[in-house]
């Protein structure tokens, strides 16, 4: 199991591994923390760096100080990447995540070597879905994190995945319910207001992977594909049986896509 240390900072993570490439630093998805990154850890420790934050309000982080846009995540993981000493990295997120590695690209591209959008997608939410998550924020407000489950897990992993991966289910619960109230509240509110990244896609210069799950219904297939197409000369992977958490739904063809990845970059 991975050795986990804490910043300092408003960001605990999880550091494991060495090697002579860029480090790699990958962001989770809401409402988790660190821990959905273990198998990619367990994977990838032999021959790279990885360190794996939790944000304010998750894991091990204490609860952010107020209202937080997106902005503000992204220069918690910068003010990390300063305490840690790390010059360039290659960054990755998953759902939440990828919104935050949209914003470091915004606030320090030249950290960035390489990048891995997971589940994800560039565009900011409808009015429709900008109402859920006002709904969401209000009833873990009133009702606590224990109310997120029912209403997150469908949502986040397969059918198939629900049925007959219960080990996925439990840690995926176990996360939900690490997190704070208020961590989540505060997530909610900037996701919601994300800014639109669609415009900085043909911007990105550097080497891209974009990975999905094949019956995620938050960041579908075409989403995906369509954000692949309009970064340069990005890497794309559509895998099947896997919902919105492709990298703990099918470890296998997550983890052998992203090292064929770093492999060639």
């Amino acid at each position: 199991m991975p050795e986990y240390r804490t910043s300092g900072g408003l960001m605990a993570h999880g550091e494991r591994g060495e090697g002579p490439e860029d480090p790699l630093v990958l962001l989770h998805a809401f409402p988790l923390n660190r821990k959905m990154w273990a198998p990619q850890v367990e994977a990838l420790a032999g021959t790279r760096r990885i360190i794996t934050p939790d944000y304010p309000g998750f894991g091990s982080s204490p609860r952010p100080p107020a209202q937080p846009d997106v902005r503000y995540y992204a220069e918690q993981v910068g003010e990390l990447f300063d305490r840690l000493k790390l010059d360039r990295v290659v960054l990755g997120g998953l759902s939440m995540g990828g919104y935050l590695v949209f914003a470091c690209l915004r606030l320090f591209p030249e950290r960035i070597s390489a990048l891995l959008l997971a589940n994800t997608r560039p565009d900011p939410d409808p009015e429709e879905a900008r109402e859920a998550r006002r709904e969401m924020a209000r009833r873990v407000a009133e009702e606590g994190v224990e109310v997120l489950p029912k209403l997150q897990m469908e949502r986040l992993l397969a059918p198939n995945t629900l049925k007959n991966k219960k080990d996925v289910v439990e840690l995926v619960r176990e996360m939900i319910l690490e997190s704070s109230p208020d961590g989540v509240v505060a997530a909610l509110g900037a996701m919601r207001d994300r800014p639109d990244s669609t415009d900085l896609l043909k911007e990105i210069g550097v080497p891209t992977l974009v990975v999905g799950g094949e019956e995620d219904a938050l960041s579908t297939p075409e989403v995906m594909g369509e954000m692949a197409r309009k970064i340069p000369d990005s890497i794309h992977h559509t895998f099947p049986g896997a919902g919105h958490l492709s990298n703990l739904e099918t470890p296998e063809k997550f983890n052998a896509a992203l090292l064929d990845f770093l492999a060639k970059i």
